[in-house]
């Protein structure tokens, strides 16, 4: 009867730690739409009457071009549309925006045409263009549509247009075919004809290759004509310290047994820079381990992990989601596949609730909701480079 209740009790704990942690995933992601806004930074905005005022500008890593920005000036919040002002910048990142209309294509990857769709724009909207290149006779002007997408503007003679780039499915003889609008070659071939010994060749359709194109068609008619250059963008490395408390309860059983370990993060740059990927080694010192009970002996687990997340929202605290795939070093317990959350501040320190959810549960006929490790995290800066707002 004893051990039937300590049974019993064991299940309702089982149960309890994933009643919590489904709860605290609920929490996060309710949690991610408070952490939408970022921190006020050193900026400035540009009015029409091209007066710059310098103040703080609300920095939200942008992930499409914004529409409105807010701004501070003698502790005043003011909300600026882009039909109010030319345009604002960001100090420490050297980012520039500037103010113009564009029109809107309506060409959806995951759509199927029949014909191909025009490139005749049916709506249009007053936004913030991140500049890229400016100086000379041409700006280059970058745009981030709603699914984050680059789109790439060129602006002339004070007329703006934009280069076209649109790939798309075509439905022929019952079958779908991936098309891409290249349009944007003989825009290039157009826009550079007053330049006869202009021979630079025309760049793929991305950010770096553009810069340099635009960059050299203006150095051609004066050697250094460039005003503004946007910097390259460069992945953030980071050496990762782990420390924390690992719980299992399938072939082995671990009940709170420290662990600690470290690891590599790789943060992306731009749209992406709430992406990252990392690995790491962790280690579960003490444990009796063997392939049969008479052969136990006190070891250390280790285990190898590589994943891949995503931080929510621009703030200083952001929660975060990953998908961890776990290798178990002599196969002691199962391999896996699971979720990792938690909370982190600046990205530098964090709280994770790992491996609770384990998707090779559905192969090995183990449970699906595993009892997590807790760990803290923190993350050391290993690039010469910073993150913008990490």
């Amino acid at each position: 009867m004893k051990i039937h209740s300590t049974h019993i009790v064991r299940n309702y704990t089982y149960t309890f730690h994933n009643v919590i942690t489904c709860l605290f995933i609920i929490q996060l992601i309710s949690l991610s739409q408070t952490f939408a806004q970022g921190e006020f930074v050193d900026g400035y905005i540009i009015t029409n009457e091209k007066d710059t005022i310098r103040g703080l500008v609300r920095d939200e890593n942008w992930a499409t071009s914004p529409e409105r920005i807010e701004f501070k000036n003698l502790n005043k919040v003011s909300v600026y549309a882009a039909e109010s002002i030319a345009g604002f910048g960001l100090v420490a990142s050297k980012e520039i925006y500037k103010s113009r209309k564009i029109g809107i294509l309506n060409i959806d990857l995951m759509q199927s045409y029949m014909l191909a769709p025009s490139l005749e724009t049916m709506d249009s909207v007053t936004v913030f263009l991140q500049e890229v290149v400016s100086g000379g006779v041409v700006t280059l002007f970058e745009f981030l549509d709603r699914a984050q997408h680059s789109r790439f503007f060129i602006e002339k003679q004070h007329r703006l247009k934009e280069l076209f780039y649109y790939p798309f499915y075509k439905s022929m003889d019952d079958r779908n075919y991936l098309v891409v609008y290249d349009e944007y070659k003989k825009q290039l071939a157009r826009l550079c004809a007053d330049a006869e010994r202009f021979r630079e060749p025309l760049p793929p359709y991305q950010e770096k290759y553009l810069k340099a194109y635009v960059k050299s068609y203006n150095a051609f008619f004066a050697g250094d004509s460039v005003r503004y250059l946007a910097e390259n963008h460069k992945l953030i490395f980071n050496l990762e310290l782990i420390v924390g408390i690992e719980n299992w309860r399938e072939e082995m059983v671990i009940h709170n047994k420290a662990t600690y370990g470290f690891g590599l993060r790789m943060d992306f740059s731009r749209k992406f820079r709430n992406r990252y990927v990392k690995a790491n080694v962790l280690f579960t010192p003490g444990l009796p381990l063997g392939f049969s009970p008479g052969a136990l002996s006190k070891k250390t687990l280790r285990t190898l992990e590589v994943g891949l997340g995503r931080y929510f929202g621009p703030g200083r605290v952001r929660p975060f989601l990953s998908l961890n795939a776990s290798i178990v070093n002599k196969g002691y317990r199962s391999d896996f596949l699971g979720i990792n959350a938690g909370i982190s501040y600046k990205r530098l320190i964090s709280l994770e609730v790992g491996h609770f959810a384990n998707f090779y549960s559905f192969m090995t006929k183990t449970s699906f909701f595993i009892q997590p490790r807790i760990s803290f995290h923190y993350f050391a800066n290993l690039s010469l480079v910073q993150g913008r707002m990490r």
